[in-house]
């Protein structure tokens, strides 16, 4: 006993790498998952205690309860609830046990669960959910995904999601996610150099477009492309989408048709090369009829509402009979016409020409006018175009390009031609009516087809070596009221699907297991080869017997489906109409359960035939693409082949493609009817992963070895767990050392299997084994990581040295520019490969750098030097100041004895000016230096002929240059306290200064701006071919992402963080395709503004980049709402503050200049946001910065907001007043000259006084806003300076001995 209680106290908990807790006995060196007794709490033993079981439950399905007695029959329960119940135990109630520690076990591999029961997988699945964890793995391989549509934006899309699957850790298992399954299909591709496929499959409304678009995004990220061909993959999901998806009752975007997306990859690099397209079974018939509450394919909606559908004649799409019968004609949360220009984008990118996309259109407007022509009786055996339809004709002929008699006959009548003669049948009003149905049908299938073979076209950069990844997103098993002909053909695509994963899943299972010599339990599973059998077999399959009654003369629905009966009477899977069904009904028994059908219709939609003389008239339209469209038919109708024949060569094409590719699966999920987020419907969701084979899979997999390594492999991976002397590998015999490996380690591994080529096991002896190797990893880890940095740092050490004898003597001479600038370019690229893993720069060639720009400057700098030493420093201050600060840039590399003499005269002059010329006058306009109302005094004065010394005041300041003027109205607000007006002149400021020395600040100009020649370096370690392409490209609009960030970031994780983050703007900005890119920008705001300000102010020059020269409008226009968003989240740091508004007041759209200088001040004097933007704020933004008038304080025209009564006498000042500067340090330091207001509450004062004993003279009157510490003065009052160490505030001292702060701008020493 005293031993178990050592042992027990030995127990210590842990951390994996990704920070999951698990438990390690230091005496006995056992490990484990769960939390042993010694370290639970009393709560805890007593939660876990007792006998647990699952009980069917009518609100959960599946509901975990404690046993209270066991009884022969059953059991005696309690719920969590108290309530208790009497269990009878049957295949209903199979009391499934429960550890209850399981249910905190929320796995993310449904094999790795405790159990294999419903219970607990399904709990796991629910609890997942509820934590927005809608990815879930089944089996260690990864090759199959279960993802539940979560009806919601969740964001797990991003960039940086991509960037972290992209590059996983050597010791992290990748989390359940679309992104991993894509990435491990892209990694099969490159090592196993073999073909991938993708298999996404659902029923409708469970996510599998989603998918197939977060599969494609992620290879377009990480493989890219040299062409740029992966955008043009992308965007060709937007027009897919809008011809071949539609709003049903169960999706409100649902795939109407299936697809089979082949993206090729270049065999060397593995970047994309090409794409390939197939389509299958479009639902045409929904062109012309859907149910109540769905919608028609998204495109007749778009164009309809979008200004450009005036064009073919289109409206409210309430006018037009395929689209109003339903009732439904818009989308919540669609924007349609947003929806139209992201699709008329796709098909410029994908090089569709104007008149293409015009025909296009055209042909789309025209199905629209057919269902809108009605007819009537022409009184005879025929019919005719009612007059209210004559228009509806017109426009469809108009749009086809067609004479109008040739369309009104085609719709009233038909040539039929048997056995050489021709025959002339009238077609009754009701045929008219199916007539034009089926032409409308027939033009947007062949249209649809046409677009598909368009794309290809677009994106076919295939290369006769390259291998592929194969995305399927095709239709789930459809069950309906009513079954047609449709559902038949997608079922048994889908039967074939299940065949396929079965033969994946069950059978090469087994076939492992037998190769190996393993023994193990057979499970049982559902083979529908014989379904499969009873549709396509020949000669009596029902869709071959189908096809053979078409081609017979009094062929008929009837006779086929008596044929199937008799043919199929002893099949358990062909279930005749009972006697309580219509004749024309039949069930067949799929896979995924009993469907019943319908046969009417069957021979029409097989036959899927227009008339002929309608084939002919489209065949010989004039537009060539209609001709395209509709090619020659073939003149013998026993060679036509039929819908079903078509389709079946179609889906054994892709099956064999399908076969001879490795397969990962993605079994989506839709867990409510409702499209509820947060809604999860166990049963539901039960019978979709029972259909999916989902619960079968997991149970071969979990019963079976579900975990399996290679001999060498094992070794590899697991010899660090081993206790004792090293364990060699002896190639000769390598299941004999694995044998050795696992005897060595102090578990319990009994149940390991060695087979002939693969160590076998099960999930628990996974999680054992890497938990030691968890342990073992923890002490090898550190040692290799310290061999790895020591390699590099010996590399970078000898490029150091090769630098340094590179640059030295350029740098000891200092004079020499030519040699200089041959040194820095040759050491750069020595260096280069480097960069990405060490930020700093050599000292001594930032030293070089350092001195060539110098010397550059310095040349520069005097030549303006110049002509400045001959001009007044007064009127020329702002010259002078600017001239004077870029030498002080360059003070450390001294210039020869003639420029510092000349820099030397320069600053001299420039001491000599004191301040401003003139001071506010005693009257209220001079008072508030109001502008309008001194023009308007002298106005009055001129008016009576009045002179006086206030009015040839006013008239000298009206004189003033309006730089001179601002200057004393800023001066005046300080006085005043009046801080609107003081922001708002001193706006005034930088804008003259910007309009003056804007040339300083060009972007090219920054100094945080990496040297466009490194940056180009940095692409692939400086082994790019057209790195001057890429170097002046730096700071112009771009395509692609960057390679590195703009700036000098100092931080490695800023670096790369700023590099990733460039691709969030190019999503928003439509630069890029990427899903939810307003959930991406959001993201880049609120980094932005979390971030450190060097962030902050890469982010401002990303978008200032791919603002310039950007040749898509729509785009630029993306990218200033970005740069609203920008604005109104954080302000532009003072390093780039200029810059900003210098590219603001060049770059910025017509007409709203002023508008981006007004949001920039604001930012800038309001500050930045607490809480990031969120997605709902966005419009409201946008609305407020173009709608709505911003504030008038920080615009450029004078803003007074206070007006204060004029003292009694205001005195002028001289020239002893202190001169503003400008950027930054502009606004303080003439805040500084004009007197700011008294220290605000909570304003932290000078430090404590030192002794001084100067006195001083009052120049204005100051008068404190509170008892804040500060001292009233009086004009001319003499007070002892006691404290004059603060440059702003200077403590005085009275005659009568107060004392207090005032501005040091009110002072004048004596």
């Amino acid at each position: 006993l005293a031993r178990r209680a050592s042992v027990d106290q030995n127990w210590v908990e842990k951390n994996t790498a990704d920070g999951v807790p698990y438990y390690y006995n230091m005496s006995t060196e056992a490990v484990s998952w769960d939390k042993p007794n010694a370290l639970k709490t009393a709560a805890e033993l007593e939660q876990d205690s007792g006998d647990w079981c699952w009980v069917s439950d009518q609100k959960v399905t599946w509901a975990p309860a404690r046993v209270t007695k066991r009884t022969p029959e059953g059991a005696h329960v309690q719920l969590s609830s108290g309530r208790a119940k009497v269990i009878v135990k049957s295949a209903a109630e199979p009391l499934w046990p429960l550890k209850k520690s399981s249910l905190n076990h929320l796995e993310d591999d449904l094999v790795m669960v405790d159990d294999l029961n419903q219970g607990l997988m399904m709990h796991c699945l629910r609890e997942r959910y509820g934590q927005d964890k809608i990815y879930t793995w089944v089996g260690a391989n990864h090759t199959v995904l279960i993802s539940v549509n979560p009806f919601k934006q969740l964001p797990i899309y991003s960039v940086e999601t991509m960037n972290e699957f992209s590059k996983p850790g050597a010791n992290r298992v990748p989390p359940p996610h679309v992104f991993a399954i894509a990435h491990n299909a892209f990694l099969a591709l490159k090592i196993g150099a073999r073909n991938q496929a993708v298999l996404i499959s659902g029923e409708s409304g469970a996510g599998k477009t989603e998918a197939t678009k977060q599969v494609l995004a992620y290879l377009a990220e990480i493989a890219g492309s040299e062409n740029n061909v992966e955008q043009k993959i992308l965007s060709a999901n937007p027009v897919l989408e809008a011809f071949g998806n539609a709003k049903t009752l169960r999706n409100n975007n649902s795939s109407r048709f299936g697809r089979w997306m082949e993206v090729h990859f270049e065999p060397t690099r593995g970047s994309i090369c090409g794409c390939r397209i197939e389509n299958y079974l479009l639902e045409k018939c929904r062109v012309t009829f859907q149910q109540e509450g769905e919608r028609n394919f998204h495109i007749f909606y778009q164009l309809c509402k979008a200004p450009a559908g005036a064009k073919y004649g289109l409206g409210d799409p309430n006018y037009f009979r395929y689209l109003n019968q339903s009732g439904c004609v818009s989308v919540a949360n669609v924007d349609d016409v947003h929806e139209f220009n992201e699709v008329s984008t796709s098909f410029r990118n994908l090089n569709f020409e104007p008149e293409c996309t015009e025909w296009i259109l055209s042909l789309v407007a025209a199905v629209l006018h057919v269902g809108n022509i009605e007819f009537e009786s022409d009184g005879d055996q025929g019919s005719s175009v009612k007059s209210k339809s004559r228009g509806s004709v017109e426009s469809v002929a108009s749009l086809l390009g067609l004479p109008f008699d040739t369309v009104n006959t085609a719709f009233t009548s038909r040539t039929i031609h048997v056995r050489g003669e021709e025959t002339h049948i009238l077609h009754k009003p009701h045929d008219a009516v199916e007539a034009a149905d089926a032409l409308a049908k027939a033009i947007f299938g062949n249209l649809f087809d046409w677009l598909v073979k368009r794309i290809n076209s677009a994106v076919d950069f295939t290369q006769a070596n390259s291998l592929f990844i194969g995305v399927l997103d095709i239709f789930g098993f459809e069950i309906f009221e009513t079954n047609s002909f449709e559902q038949l053909c997608i079922n048994f695509t889908n039967e074939k699907l299940q065949q396929h994963f079965n033969k994946s899943t069950f059978k090469e299972e087994e076939s492992v297991y037998q190769s190996e010599g393993i023994q193990y339990d057979k499970v049982p599973f559902i083979d529908n080869q014989p379904i499969l059998d009873m549709i396509e077999k020949k000669p009596m399959g029902i869709l071959i017997l189908l096809d053979e009654e078409i081609r017979l003369p009094r062929g008929s629905d009837d006779r086929w489906l008596s044929k199937c009966g008799t043919r199929h009477a002893a099949d358990a899977n062909w279930i005749d109409a009972a006697n309580d069904q219509a004749r024309t009904m039949f069930t067949i028994q799929h896979y995924a359960g009993r469907v019943q059908y319908s046969s009417e219709g069957f021979m029409e939609k097989n036959k899927d035939a227009l008339y002929r003389n309608m084939y002919d008239m489209m065949s010989r339209v004039p537009h060539p693409l209609t001709r395209e469209v509709f090619p020659p038919m073939d003149a013998n109708p026993r060679r036509l082949r039929t819908l079903g024949e078509k389709f079946r060569g179609q889906l054994k094409a892709l099956m064999s493609t399908v076969d001879a590719c490795e397969p990962h699966y993605i079994r989506c999920i839709k867990p409510n009817h409702k499209k509820k987020a947060n809604m999860f419907e166990i049963t539901m969701c039960i019978e979709q992963l029972t259909y999916a084979g989902v619960f079968e899979a997991v149970k071969i997999r979990k019963s079976g070895f579900p975990f399996r390594l290679p001999h060498g492999h094992f070794y590899a991976r697991y010899n660090c767990a081993a206790k004792g002397s090293a364990i060699a590998l002896n190639p000769g015999d390598q299941a004999g050392t694995c044998r050795q490996l696992i005897a060595a380690i102090p578990q319990d591994f009994g149940s390991i299997q060695i087979g002939e080529t693969m160590v076998l096991y099960r999930a628990n002896e996974h999680r054992v084994l890497e938990l030691l190797r968890n342990l073992a990893l923890e002490l090898v880890l550190p040692m290799l990581q310290r061999q790895v940095r020591r390699a590099i740092g010996w590399r970078y050490l000898r490029k150091l040295r090769e630098v340094f004898s590179i640059c030295r003597a350029p740098v000891d001479a200092g004079n020499d520019y030519h040699a200089l600038e041959f040194a820095v370019d040759r050491a750069a690229n020595v260096i280069a490969p480097m960069r990405p893993l060490f930020a700093s720069e050599p000292w001594i060639l930032a030293k070089a750098r350092k001195i060539k720009f110098a010397l550059k400057e310095r040349v520069e700098l005097t030549a303006v030097l110049e002509q400045l030493v001959n001009k007044d420093a007064g009127e020329h201050f702002e010259e002078f100041v600017a001239a004077l600060q870029r030498a002080d840039k360059i003070a450390d590399v001294r210039g020869t004895d003639a420029q510092m003499a000349l820099e030397e005269r320069c600053r001299q002059k420039l001491s000599l000016v004191a301040g401003l010329k003139v001071d506010p006058l005693a009257t209220e306009a001079l008072h508030l230096l109001d502008k309008p109302m001194m023009s308007m005094v002298v106005g009055e004065a001129e008016k009576y002929s009045y002179r006086s010394d206030d009015v040839a005041e006013i008239e000298r300041l009206l004189a003033l240059s309006e730089e001179d003027f601002v200057k004393l109205q800023l001066k005046k607000a300080n006085e005043l306290g009046d801080p609107d007006r003081v922001i708002n002149r001193e706006i005034r400021l930088k804008e003259m200064f910007l309009e003056a020395y804007g040339g300083m600040f060009s972007l090219a100009m920054c100094s945080l701006l990496k040297d466009a020649d490194d940056w180009a370096n940095e692409k692939f370690f400086g082994l790019a071919f057209n790195k001057k392409d890429v170097a002046a490209g730096m700071l112009n609009h771009t395509a692609k992402p960057i390679h590195a960030c703009l700036t000098d970031l100092e931080a490695e994780d800023e670096r790369k963080l700023a590099t990733r983050q460039f691709r969030s703007l190019m999503a928003y900005m439509g630069d890029r395709a990427y899903s939810y890119p307003d959930q991406l920008i959001a993201e880049y705001l609120e980094l932005g503004l979390r971030g450190k300000s060097e962030l902050r102010a890469e982010f401002y020059i990303q978008v200032m980049k791919q603002l310039r020269n950007n040749p898509s409008t729509e785009s630029a226009k993306k990218g200033w709402e970005v740069m609203i968003f920008m604005l109104s989240s954080f302000p532009p740091p003072e390093s780039v503050e200029n810059f900003v508004a210098l590219f603001l007041r060049q770059m910025a759209p017509e007409g709203q200049k002023d508008k981006f200088s007004i949001a920039l001040h604001a930012s800038t004097y309001g500050g930045g946001r607490s809480a990031p933007i969120s997605l709902p704020e966005f419009p409201q933004i946008l609305s407020k910065f173009y709608e709505q008038e911003m504030s008038a304080k920080y615009g450029s025209d004078d803003y007074v907001s206070v007006r204060g009564r004029p003292v009694s006498s205001t005195p002028r000042v001289g020239d002893g007043a202190k001169t503003p500067e400008f950027g930054r340090e502009a606004k303080d330091d003439s805040k500084d000259a004009s007197a700011p207001a008294p220290p605000a509450s909570g304003r932290a004062l000078p430090p404590a006084p030192v002794a001084a004993a100067n006195s001083a003279t009052a120049l204005f009157d100051f008068t404190p806003d509170a008892d804040d510490g500060t001292l009233a003065l009086r004009e001319g009052d003499v007070v002892e300076v006691l404290d004059s160490s603060d440059a702003d505030w200077w403590l005085a001292k009275k005659p009568d001995a107060s004392e207090g702060w005032v501005p040091s701008s009110y002072l004048k020493m004596l």
